[in-house]
């Protein structure tokens, strides 16, 4: 009986202290491992921009028409439901909605179903933040992955297949028989046809898929970049001169312009001060395009704060403006200009009415905090209509006009096709 007792007692000795071992190591081992991957949501916002934008939750009966923001819950489903609708797709960190993680722009026709979207719930985590689409049809979708502190990633499954974008800029065509995609700057993986492998596209490339698979990755067609050093990744004096003119109160402030970042280089524009100034950088271009058919300019823009509304009295004010300086073939120098804000107000104009802009532009609206990708129309054709035959390119200018203002610009380009 005696020794009965004993071996129970090693038992329980036993499987105290294995217990304990286990208790020792699993815990701090599993408050580890939620640390590293518990995750919560991210707020997604829907800001309708034109034309007929729906919304619908899953299981509800019809989509209801929206001209206000909207939050959006998983598996809602988005439509553009004509050629001249615009909106926005906006993911923010709960309780951080300075900065958008990711931005979609969508243009025309389209039909979206967001998935999913979560960020670690713990800094010490090092996933990114991860966001899940599915892309029925999309006549152009303008995508932005990343913008803060942290690396994201979105999927995206369409009709002809499934892929997965890294921090970049991207452009989508989602039509019933193809998807285009275009990697602007950034990777793209797309799964290889029959193989456990990845395909992976980069900056100016794309590619096209149909229900026979993966066609052939190759560059963008057709059209040629004369921007040098477009998304600053070598010093600012090597292709480009930092200025500052028009100040109108020599005690205030001249403002900065410096190149930053990491994994993504861009320039800032930053003052805080009375008084206009206008503070930027310009290139010299010398491109003649009196034989050019087509002219694009794109980049991607951030407006962190400005203190004057819209573009100031005048349209002449915005905190980022695009201008290009060129001559026509009698030798008369034109330019033309796009301003860029995202403080609204103060009855100023959308537009600059005065002479000294002599194309009167549409100033454009962005989010606040959001990398926003502008691409123009094609200038060629839209600069003949106004009876201006160009022939030289004199420069590009990026730079911020007002008072106070912070914004940013990366992935600069002009691009000529014949």
């Amino acid at each position: 009986m005696r020794k009965k007792t004993e071996t129970i007692a090693w038992i329980v000795l036993t499987l105290a202290f294995i217990s304990c071992v286990l208790l020792a190591i699993g815990v701090p081992w599993g408050i580890n491992w939620y640390l590293h991957n518990a995750t919560h949501a991210l707020e997604v916002v829907l800001q309708p921009r034109a034309g007929v934008v729906a919304y619908q939750e899953k299981g509800v009966g019809l989509p209801n028409l929206i001209d206000v923001e909207q939050k959006v819950i998983s598996r809602s489903r988005i439509a553009l439901k004509s050629d001249d609708a615009e909106a926005l797709l906006l993911f923010y960190v709960p309780e951080r909605s300075e900065t958008p993680v990711s931005t979609l722009q969508l243009y025309g026709e389209t039909d979206i179903v967001f998935v999913s979207a979560h960020t670690p719930r713990f800094t010490a985590s090092e996933l990114p933040h991860q966001i899940s689409l599915q892309v029925d049809t999309s006549k152009e979708l303008r995508v932005s992955v990343g913008g803060g502190d942290r690396n994201a990633s979105l999927h995206i499954q369409t009709p002809q297949g499934e892929f997965d974008l890294e921090e970049g800029s991207y452009t989508l065509i989602v039509e019933p028989e193809r998807t285009e995609l275009i990697v602007n700057k950034g990777r793209a993986l797309l799964p290889a046809p029959g193989k456990d492998d990845t395909f992976v596209m980069s900056d100016s490339q794309q590619v096209e898929l149909t229900a026979d698979g993966l066609g052939e990755i190759r560059t963008t067609e057709g059209r040629r970049e004369i921007v040098r050093d477009g998304d600053f990744e070598q010093p600012l004096e090597r292709h480009w001169k930092v200025y500052m003119i028009a100040k109108e109160y020599n005690d205030q402030d001249d403002g900065t312009v410096t190149r930053e970042g990491e994994e993504r280089t861009s320039v800032r524009f930053e003052r805080a001060g009375r008084g206009h100034i206008e503070t930027g950088i310009v290139q010299e271009l010398g491109q003649d395009v009196q034989d050019i058919n087509s002219l694009y300019v794109t980049a991607q823009l951030k407006v962190d704060s400005q203190s004057i509304p819209t573009c100031g009295e005048y349209g002449t004010e915005c905190p980022i403006m695009l201008c290009i300086t060129y001559l026509d073939t009698q030798g008369g120098g034109h330019e033309w200009l796009q301003g860029f804000y995202t403080l609204a107000g103060g009855g100023y104009p959308t537009v600059c009415p005065i002479s000294t802009c002599e194309s009167h532009p549409q100033h454009i609206q962005i989010p606040q905090g959001a990398w926003y990708t502008y691409t123009s129309p094609d200038l060629i054709p839209l600069l003949r209509e106004r009876g201006i035959e160009p022939a030289t390119l004199l420069n590009l200018s990026i730079y911020a006009s007002g008072h106070s203002f912070v914004s940013a610009v990366d992935e600069v380009s002009v691009q000529i096709e014949k």
